[in-house]
């Protein structure tokens, strides 16, 4: 009689065999397991105070918008109103969950994490810098490029198509629509 699979020992093949742990790494102790960091949640309500005080500045520096035009609708005023109330509620948003879920998990930087913090930082000053000097339609493609680019985009659509294609609809909307000095 051949032995049943997972027995062991002298009655190997008598009886009933012994349940055998496909996946004997995750009897593993808890103790391997990262903990939840302890500043994450003072950290999510202090980014939701700031969302929240921001969002209150900007409705208040808003109302004290003056114009020589009447609007019914749309005034000055309306816009930045708009982002102020949204930061508001975004701050309220995350103030909430950043309360009611548990901790996140701490993750420290990164060596390629900060390089590409400072990539990030340099395309934008590099963008301010060139949008002095050039049209936006010749600096708008290469910066939205190289923050594809940073992000991980690859290929002919990602550093390409998606950037002509995001310039097209940014000046048409703003240059074209709205008339906007671009």
């Amino acid at each position: 009689m051949t032995p049943a699979v997972g027995t062991s020992g002298p009655d190997a093949g008598a009886g009933t065999p012994e349940p055998v742990d496909p996946q004997p790494e995750r009897t593993a102790r808890a103790d391997d397991e990262e903990l939840p960091a302890a500043g994450s949640r003072t950290r999510e309500i202090g980014l939701a105070a700031a969302l929240v005080g921001t969002g209150v500045l900007v409705v208040v520096a808003a109302s004290r918008i003056t114009s020589e035009v009447v609007a019914r609708g749309f005034g000055p005023t309306w816009w930045p109103t708009v982002l102020g109330g949204l930061l508001v509620a975004g701050g309220v948003a995350v103030g909430v969950v950043g309360a009611v879920r548990p901790p996140a998990v701490e993750d420290h930087p990164t060596a390629g994490g900060l390089v590409r913090l400072l990539a990030v930082l340099g395309l934008v000053v590099g963008f301010g810098a060139a949008w002095y000097q050039l049209h936006f339609l010749l600096v708008m493609p290469p910066l939205l490029a190289g923050l594809v680019a940073v992000g991980g985009g690859r290929g002919l659509r990602d550093l390409v198509l998606v950037p002509l294609l995001t310039t097209a609809v940014l000046y048409a909307v703003f240059g074209l629509l709205l008339r906007v000095p671009l």
